[in-house]
């Protein structure tokens, strides 16, 4: 089964997005900020994580970028900020998305499919044994 990670923390949007996630074939993780999220994410190594921006102890945008050293499923931002910045800042930061809210929850699950649906990225030239510069170096 596939798994997700929800770090939201509204109650009411991370019940949708659990309900939303749990219709899409998913065992889902949620949690209430970005340390938790962070911790989650190294123990249960998701397929899709859903991070919200404005978490309690520190900004989505810093979760994300740990979260794409740690998970190699898609990372996506799910916020009600909406403004082109907002969207690049979260794409920069790594994620594979960014989504904003209010959504409609069948809608959500479609676009959430299509996300991890799409080709994986490339692997990160790090240079460290069994990464892509070890394999080219073979």
């Amino acid at each position: 089964m596939r798994t997700a990670l929800v770090v939201e923390d509204d109650d009411d949007i991370r019940l949708l997005l659990r309900v939303v996630l749990t219709r899409g074939g998913y065992s889902v993780t949620v949690v209430e900020n970005g340390r938790s999220g962070i911790d989650a994410a190294r123990s249960l190594r998701p397929d899709l994580c859903l991070v919200d921006v404005g978490l309690p102890d520190m900004e989505g945008y810093q979760v994300v970028t740990e979260l794409t050293g740690i998970v190699s499923g898609r990372v996506v931002m799910l916020s009600a900020h909406s403004t082109e910045d907002d969207a690049r800042r979260g794409l920069e930061a790594g994620a594979d998305d960014y989504l904003t809210k209010p959504f409609r929850p069948r809608m959500l699950r479609e676009q959430l499919e299509a996300i991890v649906a799409r080709p994986a990225r490339a692997a990160t030239n790090t240079g460290e044994p069994g990464t892509a510069a070890e394999s080219q170096a073979s």
